[in-house]
């Protein structure tokens, strides 16, 4: 379920991951649970919460040359967290 990519989220926040772990697990792990069909048993608020993590974590780049449009590390933490506050889950 999306309370696995939830988790990985908190993790960005306490430094337990990096952004490009974040990013790789967060991805790998959002197409495994919707091969699975996990995804789909979550409730609205985690599903829609899940879906914007997905949103930030493809927008994450550690290439210095990034569009306005791709997050930095301390950008993607920033909306992560705006993301995690705005669901109430943090």
């Amino acid at each position: 379920m999306s309370v696995i990519l939830i988790d990985l989220a908190k993790k960005l926040l306490s430094s337990q991951l990096s952004a490009d772990e974040f990013e790789s697990q967060f991805l790998k792990t959002w197409r495994e649970e919707g091969k699975s069909g996990q995804l789909a048993k979550d409730s609205k608020n985690i599903g829609e919460c899940a879906s914007e993590l997905f949103i930030l974590a493809d927008c994450y780049t550690s290439e210095s040359d990034r569009s306005e449009s791709e997050l930095d590390s301390d950008g993607l933490k920033k909306e992560v967290k705006a993301t995690l506050e705005k669901f109430n889950i943090l």
